[in-house]
């Protein structure tokens, strides 16, 4: 809330209580005088009338008998006096002639009122009377009093107006300008600024909870800078240089960040190379140098690897032989930047180039060179169980603070009241799950390139898998008011299949996660059919199945769907720009797609919406069974946690070390109706569950005192641990991480940050009975 909206605030209350107020009590009150005083002068002029014929009519009956006709002018002069009387008239009935006429038409200045009224003496009629009188004095008189009345209750209801809203702008808008000040402080990073005035109101709290943010946000912020700085020492400690090169627009290569191993292979600093890479070219052989720039501008072009060695000058004459290894990514300004290393391979030169020159003498040279190729292989078996602990690590340390930074954000947007902060908020998630989302298509991509993808073939139904899917899309879809639909084969519904429905799950969930976000209005499409006749096998029967994912969104262009299951590509650069993404998600899809025996693809038509599918063949019983039909439950997985919990005594015991993911934690179980008892360390969990009686445990692995792993093996062995079950909760997402914990004795894996709607989804499993532990 900036000052200039608080003051419009501020004059649109004092404009609308000004007509609200001013206005109806002016013509309520103008109304009032209008008709009623308008009613009472009328009826006063008219007696006022009645009064001076009931004069004249006792006056004149002797005096026009006796024809007295001067003291009859004076009777009627008398009359005439009033300064409303316009006209008088006295008529004698026996000449039918007027008797005394008096008219005085300069009188006439508004409505005349006439009267009549005969002449008796005794019974008989001998003249008539006929007054005019005019209402312009009784009018002016109204006027006057409606005036008066204005300008009586408009200065009453002037002044009260003007102290109301003053004591609003005092007690309210000046504090809601102090708090938006505080927030614009918040918002451009300065936290030390601090709120000048304390109160006991309610803006005095809502004050309190914009500290108390603060300190979160700064403990979050100081947090991240901590991690860079670990990040930045752990590429220090890897193996030969770790680097970000860039080609910016104009065709100008600099380093976005170089780590200072570089000096032990170039005679230069980092400092140095931020600024160009110039002199970093200058150090390549000069028979290298243009093949280095021409492979990068290559790399550029097809937005592919970076792989290239050649060679450096050494001080002593030598020379050293340089592996470079990166992968390219297109930045939103049109730019690109690899993220590499570049390592010594000039050992391995030299031993290709004596093994070449040797090769003859093969014989004498086993000895020595099975040594040195042992060595080698050493080496690059600890270079890769480096890689991998560095990817461990680095997954670890990024999900650790990102599970808070998403869990306080979704804390903060509960307790948040104010649209402005509720949105600020909202684009913090948004970003942490964009970066959440980056980091994990960046280790998947990794964990595949390695081989380190293992498949299941586990017992599971497509109606599970395409719920689960609907229920994790429904919250973003809702936002845009996108309708998710499912759509699955009758002769698939409820029949137990043989496969991976983890992976099967993260190809829809992706395609899914694309046409909600690629999508404005209209619907998604979750859909799955037999791709063919069923294959008769020994044990069964082999289904080929067909899973789809339509929508009604941008579609593509024909020209661009060629290239959209390639590494590290999209439809376009203009679909980064707007939509954000590494290209890395689609590539993902092909290759596990691939690693299950199958296929993907797409159809679409510009401006008519997509349908992406993919096909594999999976491992049925000879007969189709149907599971039985289940009375319909709440769409939302929380909602059927917390029906079960009603229903239910469910307590869990949360084994969480960090007090951040701790209240985190708290709350997302808390909202779904949990209540939840929180162990420090392993040791105090194992304590718990001998002492209490808990529905199911929820395990950190790096824990003090004693580790995840630990006090899972020490529950198992006790009798109210056998059958319990345990489900490990770690920001280390890789699978050696996952089996680990299986070998433990614990019966499932969720990974940090822990989305809410995975996490309901899996306690529902468990809780519900639908998966129960091996052990019971």
């Amino acid at each position: 809330m900036n000052r200039k909206s608080s003051t419009s605030l501020f004059a649109a209350l004092a404009l609308g209580a000004s007509i609200g107020l001013l206005l109806p009590a002016l013509i309520v009150g103008g109304l009032f005088i209008g008709l009623r005083e308008s009613q009472v002068a009328e009826q006063a002029l008219q007696r006022d009338l009645d009064a001076k014929l009931d004069v004249l009519a006792s006056s004149l009956p002797e005096l026009l008998w006796n024809l007295d006709a001067v003291a009859a002018r004076e009777v009627v002069s008398a009359i005439v006096k009033s300064p409303e009387v316009v006209r008088v008239s006295v008529s004698d009935a026996s000449q039918g002639l007027p008797f005394i006429e008096n008219h005085l038409p300069e009188r006439r200045l508004g409505h005349t009122l006439t009267g009549e009224r005969d002449i008796l003496r005794g019974a008989t009629r001998i003249g008539h009377i006929q007054i005019e009188i005019d209402d312009h004095l009784s009018t002016t008189a109204l006027t006057r009093q409606r005036w008066l009345y204005g300008a009586t209750v408009g200065g009453q209801l002037l002044v009260s107006l003007a102290l109301v809203l003053w004591l609003l702008n005092s007690r309210l808008f000046r504090p809601l300008r102090e708090l938006g000040g505080f927030a614009n402080d918040l918002a451009q990073g300065r936290f030390s600024a601090k709120l000048e005035h304390h109160r006991e109101d309610e803006i005095g709290q809502l004050g309190g909870h914009l500290e108390h943010m603060r300190d979160a946000l700064q403990q979050q912020f100081d947090a991240q800078r901590a991690l860079i700085d670990r990040l930045r020492g752990m590429a220090e400690t890897v193996p030969g240089v770790v680097f970000q090169l860039r080609l910016a627009v104009n065709g100008e290569f600099s380093f976005a960040y170089v780590s200072e191993a570089v000096r032990e292979y170039f005679p230069i600093g980092a400092a140095e190379l931020s600024r160009s890479a110039a002199p970093w070219f200058e150090r390549i052989h000069p028979d290298d140098r243009a093949a280095v720039r021409e492979s990068l501008l290559a790399s550029a072009r097809g937005q592919g690897p970076w792989q290239q060695e050649f060679r450096t000058p050494q001080p002593d004459g030598g020379e050293r032989w340089i592996y470079g290894n990166a992968i390219s990514q297109r930045e939103a300004d049109g730019g690109m930047l690899w993220h590499g290393f570049l390592t010594d391979i000039s050992r391995e030169r030299r031993d290709a180039l004596e093994l070449e020159r040797y090769r003859h003498h093969l014989e004498e040279l086993v000895e020595a060179r099975t040594a040195e190729l042992a060595e080698a292989s050493q080496a690059a078996q600890a270079a890769s169980l480096a890689k991998s602990a560095f990817l461990a690590n680095m997954s670890h340390e990024i999900r650790t603070p990102m599970n808070a930074i998403i869990g306080l954000t979704y804390l903060a947007q509960s307790d948040a009241v104010e649209p402005v902060q509720q949105q600020r908020l909202q684009k913090v998630a948004n970003a942490a799950e964009h970066l959440l989302s980056v980091i994990n298509n960046v280790l998947d991509f990794s964990k595949i390139e390695a081989g380190k993808v293992q498949l299941e073939h586990r017992p599971f139904t497509v109606d599970e898998v395409l719920d689960n899917i609907a229920n994790m899309t429904t919250q973003a879809a809702a936002a845009k008011r996108l309708r998710v639909e499912t759509d699955i084969a009758p002769t698939l519904s409820g029949r137990v299949l043989l496969g991976d429905p983890q992976r099967i799950a993260e190809l829809l969930l992706n395609f899914a996660g694309n046409a909600v976000k690629f999508t404005e209005s209209g619907f998604v499409r979750l859909a799955v059919r037999l791709d063919g006749d069923a294959v008769p096998t020994p044990t069964g029967v082999r289904l080929p199945l067909r899973f789809e994912v339509q929508d009604s969104g941008i579609g593509i262009a024909p020209e661009a769907q060629t290239r959209l299951f390639r590494d590290f590509e999209q439809a376009d650069s203009s679909t980064t720009r707007r939509y954000g993404g590494t290209g890395l998600g689609l590539a993902i899809c092909r290759r596990l797609a691939g690693l299950m025996g199958g296929r993907v693809g797409v159809d679409s038509e510009l401006g008519h919406g997509s349908r992406f599918w993919f096909s594999l063949t999976v491992d049925a019983t000879a007969t189709a069974h149907v599971a039985p039909a289940v009375a319909p439950r709440p769409h939302s997985v929380r909602e059927r946690l917390a029906e079960l919990a009603r229903t239910q005594p469910l307590r869990i015991l949360l084994a969480e070390d960090n007090a951040v993911n701790q209240e985190v934690a708290v709350a997302l179980l808390g909202s779904a109706g949990l209540p939840v008892d929180v162990a420090a360390d392993g040791q105090q969990a194992v304590d718990m569950v001998k002492a209490g009686h808990y529905a199911l445990v929820l395990m950190d692995v790096q824990m003090p005192v004693m580790d995840g792993l630990d006090a899972t093996r020490t529950i198992r062995s006790l009798p109210e641990g056998a059958t319990l079950p345990i489900l490990a909760m770690t920001a280390n997402a890789f699978d050696e991480e996952r089996q680990r914990c299986l070998d433990a004795g614990m019966d499932d894996h969720v990974a940090k940050p822990v989305v809410a709607e995975q996490l309901f989804a899996t306690l529902y499993d468990w809780l519900s009975g639908q998966r129960k532990t091996g052990r019971s």
